[in-house]
């Protein structure tokens, strides 16, 4: 069975779509604000885990550890973040948010991501299940573009496995 050209460009215009939603926020919120959206990212997630390692927090953010130290060094630069030796391990250096930093996130509007879990709580579980696995798949399959290891099309329905979120995958359903 042929792949119905009209869904894929209809999923890759919807695609589109998003990624222009997500930067024309960034904008505003950098029009605002001065922050750009991965320093709001960044702040965002150093306010829920205060003293993250640079790849930890780069981890967390899906950015390269070397990316992140530009934006570390931008935030430290505005005295939003602040670096400090791990006590743990010296070798290790630490960014926690500053008072400023703190102050500077509560004036920030919310980045579309905010957005998002209001309007997903509206769907059925189903719904969500379904919207979950398809994401994932969808992942998967710009992960392996990147790679260079994209799978040839397979007929006939996915496996269950394929369809499930990747957190569900490799359990045995009781």
């Amino acid at each position: 069975m042929a792949a119905d050209k009209n869904l894929i460009g209809e999923i890759n215009g919807n695609l589109r779509h998003l990624i222009q939603l997500l930067q024309t926020r960034s904008k505003k919120i950098r029009k605002e604000t001065g922050i750009t959206g991965p320093q709001l990212l960044a702040m965002k997630t150093l306010s829920e885990f205060p003293d993250l390692s640079i790849s930890e927090l780069a981890r967390r953010i899906y950015l390269h550890p070397a990316t992140v130290v530009g934006i570390v060094d931008r935030l430290e630069g505005r005295s939003f973040v602040k670096r400090r030796r791990s006590k743990k391990d010296l070798r290790q250096v630490n960014v926690r948010l500053t008072a400023k930093g703190k102050g500077a996130l509560r004036k920030a509007p919310g980045a579309a991501q905010a957005d998002l879990p209001g309007g997903l709580e509206s769907l059925p579980d189903k719904k969500l299940k379904r919207l979950s696995g398809s994401l994932a798949q969808l992942v998967r399959i710009l992960d392996l573009a990147a790679k260079g290891t994209l799978p040839k099309r397979r007929r006939g329905r996915p496996r269950k496995e394929e369809s499930m979120p990747a957190k569900q995958r490799g359990r045995k359903s009781s």
